[in-house]
């Protein structure tokens, strides 16, 4: 059943936790997850532009997430990161990384971590009517973000965008173009072996 949108804050207010909840019910169930995705980079300062297709593996805190020019995988405790270019690999613990950005793992289920939420109005993507709900962190001046919007299909109780809107003036939107749950992947996905890469280079970032 669709959810109504009333004009009452408080309404609105139960309404976003009832579509985030619903949804973190649906992603608990997930399993695994395929992704495909288009992200979209825009430098509002620069005015620099830049697309790029992803396909990503999920597996609790773990994933793998190939962008082309890089590979980057991540077993929960660490993370490596391959340049297909140069053959290196550079090792960074995910304590360490945490600030940095987004968490790919959590990319389906991002709400659930420390952020206020705002219900907007309802709107239209690719011929799908959306819901659209704002993300604040509550920490934010600890973020390099300071808003993230998704854009979710009530209808099939999955996300089809997220918007990131940077402090610095830059924002990345990540259409969702495929979505595959409880998806078969291997537990060897989420290690990074460099006898699969010869020759390459280790950085190890980790102190």
């Amino acid at each position: 059943m669709a959810l109504t949108f009333l004009s009452s804050s408080t309404l609105l207010a139960q309404g976003d936790e009832f579509i985030l909840s619903k949804l973190s019910s649906e992603a608990k169930a997930y399993g695994s997850i395929e992704a495909t995705y288009v992200s979209h980079m825009v430098d509002k300062v620069s005015e620099f532009e830049a697309k790029q297709e992803g396909k990503i593996f999920i597996d609790g805190e773990k994933y793998y997430l190939d962008l082309g020019d890089y590979t980057i995988i991540c077993d929960g405790v660490t993370i490596w990161t391959y340049e297909t270019s140069v053959n290196d690999c550079y090792v960074d613990d995910v304590e360490a990384m945490a600030d940095e950005g987004l968490n790919p793992s959590k990319l389906f289920t991002l709400w659930e971590d420390d952020f206020k939420h705002e219900l907007k109005e309802p709107t239209e993507i690719n011929n799908r009517n959306v819901t659209h709900v704002n993300l604040y962190p509550n920490q934010g001046e600890e973020k390099p973000f300071h808003t993230i919007q998704l854009f979710i299909d009530e209808a099939k109780m999955e996300m089809v965008r997220a918007v990131v809107k940077g402090r610095e003036g830059t924002d990345v939107t990540y259409d969702v173009t495929s979505f595959k749950p409880r998806a078969q992947v291997s537990p060897e996905k989420f290690t990074f072996e460099a006898n699969d890469f010869p020759g390459v280079s280790i950085i190890d970032n980790r102190l």
